[in-house]
């Protein structure tokens, strides 16, 4: 199975991270980063995290009467156009003349409103992370490593040696440290 663009990490950085991990389970590995990848961005509630693979995104929205505007994906990279009530509103050059700014989350609005109505407003932007943030990257590498370990041990909770040694397993699906940052990534639904 060939990487995924969308995979939060790669063989590289499993192997890193698993002790004494040779070539033999590459394919076994690989299956595990993309299938993986995939359920923790169907939890953080996003299709694509990387903007190389999000690409533009085109929305419609119901004008609030306000000055700002959540479009549905972040962070914001850059917004290309904003049309209201089919008027094009022109980007403002600086934070003290009309037109629209963006930080991260928003679109801001100087000297105009989004007009209410009902699918009035029009947003061109590009959104997303250039890479997989690091934090992001780690939690899902602990995330895999456990799921690659726990393998050998389906179903059991223990195990005892000759009657010396009982071995009891981690039976957690996720580290609670890697949903602590799975949490921030979390795209709340709008």
């Amino acid at each position: 199975m060939p990487a995924a663009p969308d995979d939060l990490c790669t063989i590289a950085d499993l192997k890193a991270w698993l002790p004494n991990q040779g070539n033999n389970d590459d394919t076994t590995l690989q299956s595990l980063i993309t299938n993986g990848s995939l359920q923790i961005l169907t939890y953080l509630n996003r299709a694509h995290i990387l903007a190389s693979v999000i690409g533009t995104i085109n929305e419609t929205h119901d004008g609030n009467g306000s000055d700002r505007l959540l479009p549905r994906m972040s962070p914001i990279i850059s917004v290309s156009s904003v049309t209201i009530d089919g008027v094009p509103i022109l980007q403002a050059t600086a934070p003290l003349f009309a037109g629209f700014l963006f930080d991260a989350r928003r679109v801001l609005l100087l000297g105009f409103t989004f007009n209410l109505g009902l699918q009035n407003v029009q947003c061109s932007y590009t959104a997303g992370y250039s890479s997989v943030p690091l934090d992001l990257k780690q939690a899902a590498v602990e995330t895999f490593a456990l799921a690659y370990r726990q393998r050998a041990h389906i179903g059991e909770k223990s195990n005892s040696m000759g009657g010396q040694v009982t071995m009891a397993f981690d039976m957690t699906d996720i580290p609670s440290r890697a949903m602590s940052v799975f949490a921030q990534y979390k795209r709340v639904a709008l």
